[in-house]
């Protein structure tokens, strides 16, 4: 092979090293059947595996529903011996992909935590958050977590955040700051409260403007993946799950149908966005 042949060959190397695709499943869930929306879940992973993705996503809270409303009875359906988390080790192994399986609350020394995970797809947990910014009814109960870890993937530094960190820059630029380049967001997001519409509406145009605000302030991708379809005690959920990045914006993004979509991602997105910006740069100095 010639030199003009193998510098060629590298940089295709570079390139295909460069993109993965992600599934990102914005589902509807049935409220207080664990056993129902975790055999839907595994239908859309086998589904992402077919569509060769590399790494699948949930909503928050979606194997449950939102525990938000449930009062005393709530106890019942916190996990408090890792069962869900075993699941989906198990799951990542059978079908050989990455998995980031919603969120859900855990049980730990008296305490409830909101907690999404990262797992590989050999079942290995590669990263594990607990939400920082509790919602509004989430704080009479839970725990805020403390952490914004950053956790090597075979796709590069990744970070975790959940449904209302979104509104929470600081948030991310954490993330940024320890090097992350994806961030993977479940949420359970809703388009009205206690059943009832907000007089504005805003809550699209909030979630929209901040995604596309939080890939581009911090030179990250984010893959936010929220839930749909009517929330018990809540109303609906808003849905509009969708991949960001900088200089282009959403990538995909789905309306308010339960849907699963597939996206390519090419992370010389964010080498060109630097070159432009000097985002990461400017964050170092925060």
């Amino acid at each position: 092979m010639d030199l003009f042949n193998r510098k060629s060959f590298k940089y295709c190397l570079i390139a295909f090293f460069m993109r993965f695709s992600v599934a990102v499943a914005q589902m509807e869930s049935a409220w207080l059947k664990p056993v129902e929306n975790l055999a839907k879940a595994e239908k859309f992973i086998g589904k992402a595996v077919s569509r060769k993705a590399g790494v699948v996503i949930f909503p928050e809270e979606f194997i449950t529903g939102a525990l938000g409303e449930l009062g005393k009875k709530r106890k019942k359906f916190i996990d408090f011996d890792g069962k869900y988390l075993e699941h989906f080790r198990a799951l990542a192994k059978q079908y050989k992909i990455d998995i980031v399986p919603g969120s859900w609350y855990e049980g730990e020394k008296g305490k409830l935590f909101n907690t999404a995970y990262y797992i590989d797809r050999k079942g290995k947990v590669k990263g594990k958050y607990r939400k920082n910014n509790l919602w509004l009814s989430e704080k009479s109960y839970g725990t805020p977590g403390k952490t914004a870890p950053v956790f090597k993937t075979r796709f590069g530094k990744a970070g975790l955040a959940i449904c209302w960190d979104l509104a929470f820059p600081l948030h991310y630029q954490r993330m940024a700051k320890k090097g992350a380049k994806i961030i993977f967001q479940p949420s359970l997001w809703g388009s009205t409260y206690n059943g009832k519409p907000v007089k504005y509406n805003p809550e699209e145009r909030h979630v929209d403007a901040m995604c596309v605000s939080r890939a581009f302030e911090n030179n990250i991708i984010l893959a936010y993946c929220n839930a749909t379809g009517k929330v018990k005690k809540i109303g609906k959920a808003l849905g509009h799950s969708q991949v960001t990045v900088p200089l282009k914006g959403a990538l995909k993004k789905l309306g308010t149908e339960e849907k699963m979509f597939v996206q390519e991602i090419d992370l010389s997105i964010l080498k060109e966005a630097e070159l432009a910006y000097r985002n990461r740069k400017d964050l170092k100095r925060l």
